[in-house]
């Protein structure tokens, strides 16, 4: 390569011929190191630089070009499009992840077989275990005391064969988080944290029937698109373009995040419908909700940041009651060996 220094331009030349012409008046400094003299030119293409090492040569251009030094050149230009383009992308996703993904899993939830939910509740059951270190409480007696209970939650639920949330799970992790979820494929679990604030089977009943309402909408699989396409998102904004971490990341969205207030309003209705046709009442979850609002207010993940209850909502919930009319889902002997569950 030559340079020519013209009059009225500088001459970039190949192999004797003429590849370029930059008027001195567009010539500008771009960013450099401190032993180069980075040249742009404001009428040629964005990209285009010509680096000049020879100290005379660069003096000598610097010379001619009258606004060498000015600040607002094409490379401010250059930077502020690709700052505006930057900012243009992050809110059209966060536009997307708001309004377009929970619209996307609502219409693809439908067309999910059954069995393939279940095999994402599989790698999701993975992840909850993994994030709050929790294995599954297994003593006996709680154990059976718990199957009874679920025996008849689940019956009442009438969860037809083939239907999502048939294979209903309930089990109680070891973790002081007061916290119950559902994930997809029928995979119900009760932290010990919130069991333990629980005062009688009645309250620990409704918020299991709470979450087998959740089951049978499948809002657990709704939930984990919505998240997971969200942490791909995420993950095209940041350059994990590979998605390694989107079942990492949407099961802890799934765990932290909160499902939309017509999918809990269902599920509050479930759960009236459920414990009414057991001759229970519905009002004690309701209790309980305000219970676990008093004592874990801003006390990390609890059942009001996954579930928010509203005035709305508890008041829907004591309309639904329909009081008593058979004995207590479990006797004495049982709920406190369910409570002691996870006593090794």
């Amino acid at each position: 390569m030559t340079l020519r220094l013209d009059p009225d331009a500088l001459a970039i030349l190949e192999n004797g011929a003429e590849t370029a012409r930059w008027p001195w008046p567009d010539l500008r400094r771009r960013d450099a190191g401190p032993d180069v003299t980075r040249v742009g030119c404001v009428s040629a293409e964005g990209l285009a630089r010509l680096d000049v090492a020879d100290p005379g040569l660069a003096a000598a251009i610097v010379a001619r070009a009258p606004a060498f030094e000015t600040a607002t050149g094409g490379g401010r230009r250059f930077r502020t499009k690709v700052v505006i383009g930057s900012l243009a992308v992050a809110v059209s996703l966060v536009l997307t992840t708001l309004y377009l993904l929970p619209l996307v899993a609502e219409r693809l939830v439908p067309f999910v077989p059954v069995s393939w939910e279940e095999r994402l509740g599989g790698i999701a059951d993975k992840q909850v275990k993994s994030i709050f270190s929790a294995e599954t409480c297994d003593a006996p007696a709680g154990r059976a005391a718990l199957d009874v209970l679920t025996a008849k939650l689940v019956g009442a639920a009438d969860v037809g064969t083939g239907q999502a949330g048939e294979g209903v799970r309930i089990a109680v992790l070891r973790s002081a988080t007061k916290n119950a979820i559902a994930l997809p494929g029928g995979r119900i679990y009760l932290f010990d944290g919130l069991l333990q604030m629980a005062r009688s089977p009645d309250e620990i009943a409704g918020v299991l029937a709470h979450e087998i309402g959740h089951a049978k909408a499948r809002d657990g699989l709704r939930s984990l698109i919505q998240a997971g396409g969200s942490s791909f998102l995420l993950g095209l904004l940041f350059g994990d373009v590979t998605g390694s971490s989107t079942v990492v990341f949407a099961a802890r969205l799934m765990v932290d995040g909160s499902h939309s207030r017509e999918a809990e309003r269902a599920a509050d209705r479930e759960s009236a419908r459920i414990m009414t046709s057991l001759g229970r009442p519905a009002a004690p979850m309701a209790a309980f909700l305000l219970r676990v609002t008093g004592e874990n207010a801003g006390k990390g993940i609890s059942l009001l940041l996954t579930h928010p209850l509203s005035e709305e909502r508890l008041a829907a919930l004591k309309a639904l009651d329909r009081g008593t009319s058979e004995p207590p889902l479990l006797d004495e002997t049982q709920w406190q060996a369910l409570r002691g569950i996870c006593r090794r």
